[in-house]
């Protein structure tokens, strides 16, 4: 068993170089009482490979937030990862999460992250992963950005 608030707070401390030199505001809305069975290490990898693509879509962006939010709901846990970069063509969002799928050049990525990330939250720890684009409202400034829904079993307490 492991808690939900240190894990994501582990993958915050892995990324914080990149996220003070990309200038990404990073907003959180976490429950500090959430467990999890399974393995910490999984996915700390899998919310790094979702950082990483919405760090590299918000680059030309003036503004730049990535919202990390949970909760439990109907006895699973739902991580919400959320970013304001604009979101992704509706033509090719099915397709996010193919082995080999990049929309980046080929020296950039492999379109390898996101398959894994689906692999290990279906297959490793009996969850689900969704993606959607999203429109919303911070600060009374509307933003467009892909929202990521990772959900997950809750652990019995």
């Amino acid at each position: 068993q492991f808690n939900l608030k240190k894990t994501i707070n582990s993958f915050l401390h892995l990324v914080e170089g990149t996220i003070k030199r990309h200038q990404i505001t990073i907003i959180e809305d976490i429950d500090e009482n959430i467990m999890l069975t399974g393995h910490p290490n999984e996915l700390v990898q899998c919310l790094i490979n979702i950082f990483n693509n919405a760090k590299d879509a918000l680059l030309q962006k003036q503004s730049k937030f990535i919202f990390i939010t949970s909760k439990i709901k109907d006895n699973q846990i739902k991580i919400s990862i959320k970013d304001n970069a604009g979101g992704i063509q509706e033509d090719i969002l099915p397709h996010i999460f193919e082995p080999y799928f990049t929309t980046k050049h080929q020296s950039q990525g492999t379109g390898l992250g996101l398959s894994m990330t689906y692999t290990l939250i279906v297959e490793g720890m009996k969850g689900s992963l969704q993606v959607k684009n999203k429109n919303f409202k911070y600060n009374n400034t509307k933003y467009k950005g892909v929202e990521f829904t990772i959900t997950l079993p809750l652990s019995l307490q």
